[in-house]
């Protein structure tokens, strides 16, 4: 996905709860747990790691994992790239 300008920079109360249900609207099928809890990953850590990255990996297919090993991952766990070197924010 793709923030927007304002998603990048939102601190307000409920933004990211906003920022989510826009996600929704476009993506319905995207509503399982871990496509949120990468969300909520990129949204937390990785858009004040990297705020100019093009664009948020949110894919259905990667495991839920505690927060820890999402961090680790660099909010996309499962996957080749999944290893404690990854930089937040892919």
């Amino acid at each position: 996905m793709t923030p927007t300008e304002s998603g990048r920079v939102a601190v307000a109360d409920g933004a990211e709860a906003a920022a989510w249900q826009e996600v929704l609207r476009l993506a319905p099928d995207a509503d399982t747990p871990g496509m949120w809890a990468q969300f909520d990953c990129h949204w937390r850590f990785a858009r004040l790691a990297e705020p100019a990255k093009p664009t948020w990996n949110l894919e259905p297919w990667r495991p839920v994992v505690e927060e820890s090993a999402m961090q680790s991952a660099g909010c996309n766990p499962g996957g080749p790239e999944d290893d404690a070197t990854s930089p937040l924010g892919r």
